[in-house]
């Protein structure tokens, strides 16, 4: 009984101590926008809502955003042994403010009109950025989603790969490589790893 009560009490600890670092990542990072006057000093209800979310958008809990409707130039190359398909996902989230099409403040179902300027709009035109949406197979080698989990799964620095379902092909998007929330404010652009000596393209692209 008193073990039980324990491991209980450890379980809370660190499901508070992990929403602290969660809360301590975004603030202040690219994605606070409580200074913009149209966010009402808030952080998180520009993509969350305790009520009246969008619930058909399972990859993030209480979405609160508008979705992006716009179809994408995809990347293509003869290296690519399967090819990116439309942004789905967690990238299509992403994209919602990052193609341009979408104003950052168009959410709890207002119509904003601030947009994503600079390198930050990345447009419909993705030829020329890294595949998202993509089935990940190690290029040359075929694998099963078992193999690259065996690595590529945990609480750990590492990036994340998405798994639809919980079954099958496992796909790099957006979030694989970029963390929304900043738990690594260290690294710079939201990323999970640093680019030193490309540490973060290593993960996938050993050479």
């Amino acid at each position: 009984m008193y073990l039980q009560a324990t491991l209980k009490a450890l379980m809370a600890l660190l499901l508070f101590l992990t929403a602290l670092c969660a809360r301590a990542g975004i603030v202040a990072s690219a994605h606070d926008f409580s200074s913009k006057g149209w966010s009402g000093g808030q952080i998180c209800s520009v993509c969350h809502t305790p009520h009246n979310s969008n619930t058909s958008i399972k990859d993030a809990p209480l979405w609160n955003h508008q979705i992006t409707s716009a179809t994408y130039t995809l990347y293509s190359s003869p290296t690519l042994a399967v090819a990116p398909v439309q942004p789905r996902g967690p990238s299509k989230l992403c994209l919602s403010c990052h193609d341009g099409s979408v104003a950052i403040d168009s959410f709890g179902g207002n119509s904003g009109s601030t947009h994503m300027s600079g390198s930050r709009d990345l447009g419909v035109d993705l030829s020329d950025d890294h595949p998202v949406s993509i089935e990940w197979r190690h290029q040359e080698v075929e694998t099963s989603g078992d193999f690259c989990f065996n690595c590529h799964f945990g609480p750990d620095p590492q990036l994340v790969f998405f798994r639809p379902g919980g079954s099958g092909p496992i796909w790099v998007e957006c979030a694989t490589c970029h963390d929304v929330h900043n738990k690594h404010p260290e690294y710079p652009s939201l990323l999970r790893r640093s680019l030193v000596k490309s540490e973060l393209c290593m993960v996938c692209h050993e050479k």
